[in-house]
């Protein structure tokens, strides 16, 4: 031992960034939320849309995928905000995963949709070439998987979350909401209806990002323990 003290009522470096990914993701949907111009279920009424606003449909999609990246450590640290109910936990984080992966990848293909308005486009053919995507069965089955696994794993893990009683019950129903409401919001093509989603998380995400940093108390204020005295003998 060097003689490190080991102050539990200190959050830790990867506690800190969990709960930091928490409290930016609905920060950033906010963000991307407030920039984006209108959404259409249209093809050739979004691509009409985004020719007349290529830069906050680029700072949007920037936005959006900034995000959804961040939402992975979130879901690593709701995780382990329930870690009292370990199996549902880690099946309703692994869905919530995959979920989260495949918006990532819906997401960035935002950016190839803003290059179709781009000087010499055929709109027309553009607006073909999207809707044959939307509609081919190969992408329409990755998308459904990444939905339901979103949706199963919010579930699922707002479930754990509940049983762990390691963060207030309201804000876990306020994720589970939230959720639940943009999912809603992007079905239904609707900038106010994701908007006030973000708001939603922010408010239930923010205060689970409190319980990443409060003192652990049982088993794992015992492992973090562990952890720290393990890493002082180290250093």
């Amino acid at each position: 031992m060097n003689g490190v003290p080991m102050n539990e009522s200190s959050p830790s470096a990867g506690r800190l960034a969990l709960a930091s990914a928490l409290i930016a993701t609905p920060l950033l949907w906010l963000a991307a939320e407030a920039v984006s111009p209108k959404l259409a279920a249209d093809s050739s009424e979004q691509l009409a849309i985004i020719g007349r606003n290529p830069d906050r449909w680029y700072a949007y999609t920037l936005l959006l995928i900034v995000g959804t990246m961040a939402f992975v450590p979130a879901v690593l640290a709701l995780v382990r905000l329930a870690a009292g109910s370990p199996r549902l936990a880690a099946i309703g984080g692994t869905a919530l995963g995959l979920g989260t992966l495949i918006a990532i990848g819906d997401a960035m293909s935002q950016l190839m949709v803003w290059q179709m308005v781009g000087h010499g486009a055929d709109r027309q053919q553009m607006a073909a070439v999207i809707d044959r995507f939307d509609n081919a069965g190969g992408s329409t089955v990755v998308f459904a998987v990444g939905g339901l696994g979103f949706l199963v794993g919010t579930i699922l893990l707002s479930i754990a979350l509940v049983r762990s009683r390691r963060t207030p019950a309201w804000a876990t129903l306020l994720f589970a909401v939230g959720i639940v409401v943009q999912l809603v919001g992007f079905t239904a093509s609707s900038v106010a209806i994701v908007m006030v989603s973000s708001v939603i998380l922010l408010a239930g995400m923010s205060r689970q990002a409190m319980s990443v940093l409060a003192p652990a108390k049982g088993p794992e204020a015992v492992g973090r323990r562990l952890d720290q005295r393990a890493a002082s003998q180290v250093a």
